[in-house]
């Protein structure tokens, strides 16, 4: 039987990082980090985590969390992705019209020919903070402020918070 090993990739406003972990989340390797390329077009996103892939351990699988709302690995916003310089600095519009619900799920899955998950990043670390008993919400602070709702361990439906209206 073959240990399932995952590529876990982390993605922010101010870097790439990655390492594999076993069943368990243990790491397999000590993470690596790249700065987050800025502009950063969503081909150049998947080519970073293939470059992460080659400097770390084999693996079976891959999860990818990266900020802003991510529906079934489809992205429908990630506001910081879509700037000049990164998080605070001037929207481009091109790169706007090429995140436009770009499919990173199916991009890293074929770039790495590994099954691939990709979630909001507070989908990501919640899944590896929760008891997986009752309602748990994770709240996180990093380059935006994200959240996660799981109700008996399974992700449930519910509003980003950087996501809403003011």
């Amino acid at each position: 039987m073959t240990r399932e090993m995952t590529l876990a990739i982390d993605c922010g406003g101010g870097g790439i990082k990655g390492s594999v972990v076993d069943e368990r989340g243990t790491m397999m390797a000590p993470a690596r980090r790249v700065p987050t390329p800025y502009p950063l077009p969503p081909e150049l996103l998947v080519e970073t985590a293939v470059g992460l892939a080659k400097e770390l351990p084999p693996a079976t699988r891959v999860t990818m969390g990266m900020p802003g709302m991510i529906r079934h690995g489809v992205v429908i916003a990630t506001p910081h992705y879509i700037t000049r310089d990164g998080p605070r600095s001037r929207v481009l519009p091109e790169l706007v019209e090429r995140w436009d619900h770009f499919d990173m799920g199916r991009a890293i899955e074929q770039a790495l020919s590994l099954p691939t998950k990709v979630l909001n990043d507070a989908e990501v670390a919640g899944a590896g903070a929760i008891t997986g008993r009752g309602l748990e919400m994770i709240i996180t602070l990093g380059t935006g402020l994200g959240n996660a709702v799981f109700d008996g361990g399974q992700l449930a439906p519910h509003v980003e918070v950087s996501q809403g209206p003011v």
